[in-house]
């Protein structure tokens, strides 16, 4: 993806690491800017854990799942090293008592660690190997498992930019999960993920309206679902708003999605990630010529970016002033 305006230089770095967060769907650039949080990815938060059923099971093997809560510990913490470590070790555990379950889940956990790392050629050998054995375990081509792990597998396509590729597999789960969308509440976050990641696709491919259309209904997903934290919601109203002022020219609905993201994120004890939509507002407010409007805002992004240590943000925010103060000249 790419901008022709130099004022989207930020915008576009935001959008295009989005990551999809766990507490969020997300960096739009899946916005969840590589270290932007603490907080554990989607890709690593909404595994198979839950979708197997993993988390139900009682059984004798409590150094086992100490040693899996000590692996997420770690992930969640963004330490991936000594991650990835424990999860070695919790594999020969699994290996060892053939807990097969934790042996499909600690693979699972893997695979998302090596695409919350950009590894993507080793994360596609893991999800195609949790895969094989969730099929070989019984699971049919439209099981929810199996659907997830094929979202991922576009994913990484997309990111690898096979885009040819990506669309098939983002069209194949949305037909599968439109279909089964009545039948489990774990379907509209997988819903929200695809969409969103689709969304991003588009915008890549320079088909602005068709991405716009598909990040809009997973945020009104995201609005009406529970499992979809305020953070990421804030994160794509942030990104919508970049998106309808710097790919479709629609400053005043892009104005509209930033003052609802800093509107919602006042509910949020201590959200710190509100510089860069300040900046982005500040940019907005600079097309409609509302400078003095335009510089409050880049200099409160500016504060912002100052008190979380961001540089980029401050740089931004310092390159977004310079700009105001060459149209007033």
């Amino acid at each position: 993806m790419s901008f022709s305006i130099r004022c989207c230089r930020y915008v576009f770095t935001r959008i295009t690491r989005a990551k999809i967060n766990r507490r969020a769907i997300s960096k739009i650039p899946i916005h969840c800017a590589p270290g932007s949080r603490s907080t554990v990815p989607c890709a690593l938060g909404f595994t198979l854990y839950t979708l197997l059923g993993f988390e139900k099971k009682t059984t004798a093997e409590d150094e086992l799942i100490e040693t899996i809560k000590h692996c997420i510990l770690f992930i969640q913490r963004n330490e991936f090293v000594k991650g990835e470590q424990l999860l070695h070790v919790a594999l020969r555990q699994a290996q060892q008592v053939n807990n097969q379950l934790a042996i499909t889940y600690i693979y699972d956990v893997m695979a998302n660690l090596a695409l919350e790392r950009e590894q993507f050629d080793k994360a596609k050998t893991l999800f195609i190997n949790v895969t094989q054995r969730l099929m070989a375990d019984g699971a049919k081509e439209d099981d929810l498992r199996v659907i997830h792990i094929s979202i991922k597998l576009a994913r990484i396509s997309h990111l690898q930019k096979e885009y040819a590729t990506a669309q098939i597999g983002y069209d194949w789960c949305l037909q599968k999960l439109n279909k089964a969308s009545n039948l489990s509440k774990n379907v509209t976050p997988l819903i929200m993920m695809t969409e969103d990641w689709y969304g991003r696709l588009f915008l890549e491919c320079n088909q602005a309206e068709n991405g716009s259309k598909l990040m809009l209904s997973a945020l009104e997903r995201m609005k009406t679902d529970a499992t979809a934290d305020k953070e990421h919601i804030i994160q794509q109203m942030s990104d919508l708003g970049a998106v309808y002022c710097e790919y479709l020219g629609k400053v005043d609905e892009g104005i509209s999605f930033l003052k609802e993201a800093i509107e919602t994120a006042k509910d949020v004890a201590g959200y710190n990630e509100l510089g860069p939509v300040y900046v982005n507002l500040g940019r907005a407010y600079m097309k409609k010529r509302m400078l003095e409007e335009a510089r409050k805002s880049c200099g409160y992004g500016w504060k912002l970016g100052y008190l979380s240590k961001n540089e980029e943000v401050q740089q931004e925010a310092q390159q977004c002033i310079k700009e105001i103060n060459n149209l007033t000249t």
